[in-house]
C-alpha cells in the first residue's frame, strides 16, 4: 500500500510527514530495437486534410519543435532487470518546443536500465502562432494514442498492460496530469477504441498543473488554450480540479522556488489527499527549473529518479 508522502529535502537531512492504427518506421515484428513509431500514419485529428505535416524541426541538439505528426521512440527495458512496467515520457517546453534530450532520452535510458520499458513521446508543439491543430485537445490526443499503442502491443514489448504509467516535465507534466485526470473525457477526434487510456500511475517533475491566473504558466496556457479563453476552459484544463477517487497514484517533484510555481505541485498533492489518492511529493528547498535528471553531488533534486523508481515498483498491480 502506498502512503501519501510529502518530503522537504535539505542538505544532509530529510524530514518526512506521512499523510486506432499505428505506423512503425523500424521493424517491430521480431525484436524490439530503438524504433520510432508514427502515432498518426493517416489523418491527424485536429488538422486540415491538406496540412503539410512534419515530424519535427530541430531547434538545437537538445530541443525540437513544430511536431505536427506525433511520433514515439522506444527504449526497451534491460531484460536482466525487466519488471513489466512501461513509462510514456512527455518532455517539457511550454507546448512550444520539446526538450527531448535531458527530459526525454536521458530519462528513458535511466529507467530502461532499471527494467522499465520507456517511450519518449514527441507530441504536437509549435513555435508558430496559435494554430488550432496544436491546441487542446491535440497534445492529449497524441498522449492517449501513445498509451493505446503501448497497451495494444504489450506482448511485443514484454510488458504488463496494467503497469503502464506516464512521466512529464514542466508542460509535459501538465500533459501527464491531464492523462491522469481526464482519461474518461470524450474528446473530438479521439479514435473509438476499447483500449484503456487511463495510466496506472502518473509522475510529474516541476510540472505546470493549473491554467488559472495565480500559478499558471502563461506561455503554456496560451499555446494550449489560446489567449482568449473562458474561466470554464481554464478550470477544465487544471488537474487540481479534476482529481477523483479513481485518479491513479501520483508522484511529484519540484524545486520550492522554481519559476514555475511549486504551488502547482502542492495544490495537486492537496487535491489527491482530499480524495484519498496515493501521492508522493518531493519539495527541494532551492530554485531552478528544467533540471532534468539533476546533477549528482551538486543538485538536491538529483535523487528524484531513484525515488520514482522505488515508487513505481511498489504500486500494487491491478488484477
Amino acid at each position: 500500500m502506498i502512503r501519501s508522502i510529502i518530503v522537504l529535502t535539505s542538505l544532509g537531512r530529510r524530514s518526512f510527514s506521512a499523510g486506432g492504427s499505428f505506423g512503425v518506421f523500424c521493424c517491430l515484428a521480431t525484436s524490439i530495437q530503438a524504433e520510432t513509431i508514427q502515432l498518426w500514419p493517416d489523418k491527424v485529428p485536429g488538422f486540415p486534410d491538406d496540412y503539410a505535416h512534419k515530424a519535427h524541426v530541430v531547434v538545437d541538439p537538445m530541443r525540437v519543435s513544430d511536431t505536427s505528426r506525433a511520433t514515439m521512440r522506444v527504449f526497451p527495458a534491460n531484460p536482466k532487470t525487466a519488471t513489466g512496467h512501461a513509462l510514456a515520457i512527455f518532455p517539457g517546453g511550454g507546448y512550444s518546443i520539446l526538450a527531448h534530450k535531458h527530459e526525454g532520452e536521458d530519462v528513458a535510458k535511466f529507467f530502461a536500465s532499471k527494467g522499465i520499458t520507456c517511450f519518449v513521446v514527441y507530441y504536437r508543439v509549435t513555435r508558430k502562432g496559435e494554430e488550432l491543430g496544436y491546441r487542446f485537445p491535440g497534445p492529449l490526443l497524441d498522449a492517449r494514442q501513445a498509451l493505446r499503442h503501448i497497451r495494444k502491443n504489450a506482448t511485443t514489448y514484454k510488458i504488463d498492460r496494467n503497469k503502464v504509467g506516464v512521466l512529464g516535465f514542466s508542460a509535459g507534466g501538465h500533459l501527464a496530469s491531464m492523462c491522469a485526470t481526464r482519461y474518461a473525457d470524450k474528446l473530438k477526434g479521439d479514435p473509438v477504441s476499447d483500449v484503456s487510456v487511463r495510466p496506472d500511475f502518473a509522475a510529474m517533475i516541476y510540472p505546470v498543473i493549473s491554467m488559472l491566473a495565480d500559478y499558471s504558466h502563461t506561455g503554456s496556457r496560451n499555446k494550449l488554450l489560446g489567449k482568449e479563453t473562458s474561466k470554464q476552459q481554464r478550470v477544465a484544463a487544471s488537474a487540481e480540479y479534476r482529481v477523483t477517487s479513481d485518479t491513479p497514484p501520483l508522484f511529484l517533484a519540484h524545486n520550492q522556488f522554481d519559476g514555475v510555481s511549486s504551488h502547482n505541485s502542492t495544490m495537486l498533492a492537496q487535491a489527491a489527499t482530499k480524495m484519498k489518492v496515493p501521492c508522493e511529493l518531493h519539495l527541494y528547498p532551492q530554485g531552478g527549473h528544467g533540471f532534468g535528471m539533476g546533477v549528482k553531488g551538486k543538485h538536491l533534486a538529483a535523487n528524484w529518479p531513484t525515488l520514482l523508481e522505488q515508487f513505481i515498483k511498489r504500486i500494487p498491480t491491478k488484477k
